[in-house]
């Protein structure tokens, strides 16, 4: 396994509301280069990435659809198009193959444990679901529209109804806030980033349909990330989480929190988007800052063992 390349850029793409998708709200093209230099793991004799190597080597769902959303996202550029929508369809197709129910409900389960999470093999993610949505509803508009696989997406909408104590990944805070989990963990996690991207899914599926249910509920997650985006903020660096409160590594907060922030301010309007935008690019760019988190990334974890 070779070193990722943490000196790539994964940059807004494009931020619409119009009913045509499109390309993803980020870029994730140089994101490629860590599936082509095999940073996750092999690939399968049909193409699709995988996580791990040899025997070891199992089918990840996220990797499967982020590698389908950058080969949609190439096709529509013009680069090696015909090329790409094969890899889309590859990868929609190893979805639809690998589709499970909860309660009537289309979901794709994670077969091998989190233990970083405490989470066993049949975990759910939200962050997964939403990301699923992006890419089914994007291949429709690319191939042509299928009823099946809107209703799919739309299927996913409802597991979200689902409460974590069900089997499924929303949770309340102790705010009343309601929160999708990216690792639906027995104390509540709150991954920020999986957060988002689950949200950015429902604005997806709410441009398709316009349907107010998922606006009601894309409504509410913007007010979660409103009143719970300083509990992200150390004073100097993002957080990853709520549960752990680790810094972000540095290829995170360039890369997913700063453009996140710049996606929701684009979509939504909200100025503390944009706030949190400036000001996690301006940590970005200091050098004292640079140099205390590179320390606290070593005492922090010391920390915690000390005070657990």
């Amino acid at each position: 396994m070779r070193k990722p390349n943490h000196n790539l850029t994964l940059p807004v793409g494009e931020v619409s509301l119009d009913k045509k998708l499109g390309k993803f709200y980020q870029d994730f093209s140089q994101a490629l280069h860590h599936f082509e230099e095999k940073y996750f793991g092999d690939f399968d004799a049909n193409g699709l990435p995988m996580s791990g190597f040899g025997d070891k080597a199992v089918y990840n769902q996220i990797y499967i659809v982020q590698y389908g959303l950058i080969s949609h996202d190439l096709a529509l550029d013009g680069k090696d198009v015909e090329i790409n929508k094969s890899r889309v369809k590859k990868c929609v197709n190893w979805l639809l193959e690998n589709e499970e129910e909860h309660l009537g409900l289309s979901i794709w389960r994670n077969h091998f444990p989190n233990p970083r999470y405490g989470l066993e093999s049949g975990w759910v993610s939200g962050m997964y679901q939403g990301q699923i949505i992006s890419l089914l509803l994007r291949y429709n508009q690319m191939f042509g529209e299928n009823e099946e696989n809107l209703k799919k997406a739309y299927s996913i909408f409802q597991f979200f109804d689902i409460s974590y104590e069900e089997g499924g990944v929303k949770r309340h805070d102790i705010n009343g806030l309601l929160w999708f989990e990216e690792y639906p963990s027995k104390e509540p996690s709150f991954v920020l980033n999986g957060f988002i991207y689950t949200v950015l899914g429902l604005y997806d599926l709410w441009r398709v349909t316009h349907d107010e249910k998922v606006k009601f509920t894309i409504d509410s997650c913007v007010k979660t990330l409103k009143e719970s985006i300083h509990l992200y903020d150390s004073g100097y660096w993002s957080v990853y989480d709520q549960n752990k409160k680790e810094l972000a590594t540095r290829y995170y907060h360039q890369n997913i929190h700063i453009p996140l922030m710049e996606v929701l301010h684009k979509l939504t309007g909200e100025e503390i988007f944009d706030s949190y935008h400036k000001r996690w690019k301006k940590q970005l760019n200091s050098k004292f800052n640079g140099l205390w988190v590179k320390i606290m990334y070593r005492i922090q974890p010391r920390l915690r063992r000390l005070f657990k």
